[in-house]
């Protein structure tokens, strides 16, 4: 008999016996010897069912508060709350951060007890988390504590507010981190994601002739299309003039295509490998490939003294925070390919529509994924994958990857069909068994085979996707910035409440504990996309701007402008109700 079947014989009277009891058989456990006086509960209330109320150990400076909104219970009620003296041992990430308690509530007659709406519980946090950590109230499940998946920590009066639908259990503060690895293969791991072309040179030098436009292209050019470079590695001779007083000198520097081979051959163009392979012209360009961080990696901006004025540039020391290279418009630079120019005007106007901080990964040439629609998808942060990977999260906009080495399959897959490095995913002479949520269609594994009679061999590394795997593992999302602390609770009420964004962002880090796939986008999905986009993660939310996987809204407030308009199971919401949920995600 399972224990809510057990419970379930007993009347709530009997209930709120067997927690009080159950509290005491703890406190004995962890070393009672039978003297010590039983500690006396810190909440003792009547509960009005017509009125509620909130109900506080100490209403001037509460350390635990219930707060029960009028209706919501079927009859009047008696709520009392003790403190636990012995708890089940946190788990291996979490930190207890207050008292536990023992809250019973239950009916004054005895009978069952029927609670309509969900209670608000808070308990003072001391002491407060500390980024990674996560404040979130917990409870006990069996020999563990379960966090409750709706946790709202106040810093003001450093408290953590959770919502309850049956209060009775134990309870208490206990902080959780964001999980990360680490190990050697987070340091291995990033040198990849920098370095790593695994031979797509062939590519995007022997066929789309990128290093054509590189050669030409000045590095006023360069930052404009949202070239990071990497402070680290740029020659002294440039850095003594960007930091010069000759103003004149930097405008001719910034101009100059010399200067940007000049950091191509030094490595500071970050996700761009140069190859300078022709000894009669050392300094130009006879091939490039590209890496992940092309697309995935910022730098922190400088701000210099140019003839035009204070000017802010990409160039300095890198930025390892997950956090995607959305100003990267990688459209513009392959239009400006001889490849494409010799396509035509419509490959060209194609490349260019898709903006910065987005690509269509099936659309390059001798792509087995080519699904003839214009799908380009926006640069999405790469963090919390360790939390995510436990709840079954899918990987990839469409879902397609998921389970054990999900993210190393996906980057086989990245490198191999998008990136065209020499590989063979999907194929018998593949790195890793694909860890794909469906079936690959019969037509896929034929054009896999076929790409890899076409092109045989495989370059990429094993060890380097699981290496690259554990640091993408490595990254945790980013503290909130500022928000409305008193709106931002209201729009945590709303999230888990009326608003009904629950229903899809269901789990504890707010994505989708089913799976399940929506289509909930300014324009129709077509392609591989038409099946559905997956339920992202909302933690770090406002830091990775634009939204939507195509990156078609620039801001918080048009996404939840959107969804409000769009119907079940999300109602009519008010401005100042959008203006709450907005903060409250800021606050994640």
């Amino acid at each position: 008999m399972s224990a809510r079947s057990f419970l379930s014989n007993f009347s709530d009277f009997q209930r709120m016996s067997l927690v009080l009891l159950f509290a005491l058989l703890l406190a004995a456990c962890n070393g009672s010897d039978g003297n010590d006086s039983v500690v006396p509960p810190v909440i003792q209330a009547q509960v009005s069912a017509a009125q509620g109320g909130t109900f506080a150990d100490n209403p001037a400076n509460p350390l635990v508060s219930l707060t029960v909104p009028a209706g919501a219970l079927s009859e009047d009620a008696r709520l009392t709350v003790t403190p636990v003296a012995g708890s089940p041992a946190p788990g291996a990430n979490q930190t207890p951060a207050s008292t536990a308690y023992a809250i019973a509530l239950n009916s004054v007659s005895g009978a069952p007890l029927t609670i309509g709406e969900d209670l608000i519980l808070e308990m003072a946090a001391a002491p407060a988390p500390v980024h990674p950590q996560l404040g979130e109230i917990a409870r006990v499940s069996g020999t563990v504590w379960l966090r409750q998946v709706a946790s709202f920590f106040r810093p003001s009066d450093s408290t953590v507010v959770t919502l309850v639908a049956d209060p009775n259990g134990i309870f208490r503060v206990m902080h959780r981190s964001l999980q990360t690895a680490g190990g050697p293969g987070v340091t291995a791991g990033f040198d990849v994601f920098m370095n790593g072309t695994f031979g797509n040179e062939d590519f995007f030098g022997g066929v789309l002739d990128l290093h054509t436009v590189l050669n030409g292209l000045p590095p006023t050019d360069a930052v404009a299309l949202g070239v990071q470079i990497d402070l680290a590695k740029v020659p002294q001779t440039i850095v003594d003039v960007m930091t010069g007083t000759d103003l004149n000198a930097k405008d001719v520097a910034l101009a100059d295509p010399a200067t940007t081979r000049a950091l191509l051959q030094a490595g500071a163009v970050v996700g761009v490998k140069g190859v300078f392979g022709d000894p009669l012209n050392p300094d130009l360009l006879t091939s490039a490939g590209i890496t992940c961080a092309l697309c995935h990696q910022n730098v922190t901006p400088t701000t210099f003294q140019l003839s035009a004025g204070p000017t802010t540039l990409p160039i300095g020391p890198l930025e390892v925070d997950g956090k995607a290279n959305v100003a990267m418009d990688a459209g513009a630079i392959l239009a400006a390919t001889p490849f494409a120019q010799t396509a035509g005007q419509p490959t060209i106007d194609l490349l260019n529509s898709w903006g910065p901080g987005r690509f269509d990964i099936r659309a390059l040439p001798d792509n087995p994924l080519e699904d003839n629609a214009d799908n380009p998808t926006g640069n999405p942060p790469l963090w919390n994958f360790v939390d995510l990977e436990a709840q079954g999260y899918f990987f990839g906009y469409d879902g397609l990857f998921v389970g054990e080495n999900a993210l190393a399959s996906q980057a086989e897959a990245v490198y191999d069909l998008v990136m065209h490095a020499n590989g063979a995913f999907g194929t018998v002479s593949g790195n890793l068994s694909p860890a794909l949520r469906i079936t690959p269609p019969q037509a896929l594994l034929d054009a896999l085979a076929a790409a890899e009679v076409a092109a045989p061999g495989n370059d990429i590394v094993t060890q380097d996707l699981l290496d690259l795997q554990t640091w993408m593992r490595s990254l945790a999302s980013p503290p909130p910035g500022a928000f409305d602390e008193a709106l931002a609770e209201e729009g945590f009420r709303l999230f888990f409440g009326r608003a009904n964004c629950h229903v899809c962002h269901d789990t504890a880090d707010l994505t989708d504990a089913a799976g399940s796939l929506f289509t909930f986008t300014l324009g129709a999905t077509s392609g591989d996309l038409a099946g559905g986009i997956k339920v992202p993660g909302l933690r770090g939310v406002s830091q990775s701007a634009p939204y939507l996987h195509d990156h078609s809204l620039a801001s918080l407030e048009e996404v939840v402008a959107l969804l409000a308009t769009l119907g079940d199971p999300i109602p009519a919401l008010t401005a100042t109700e959008q203006t709450a949920l907005v903060e409250f995600l800021k606050s994640l």
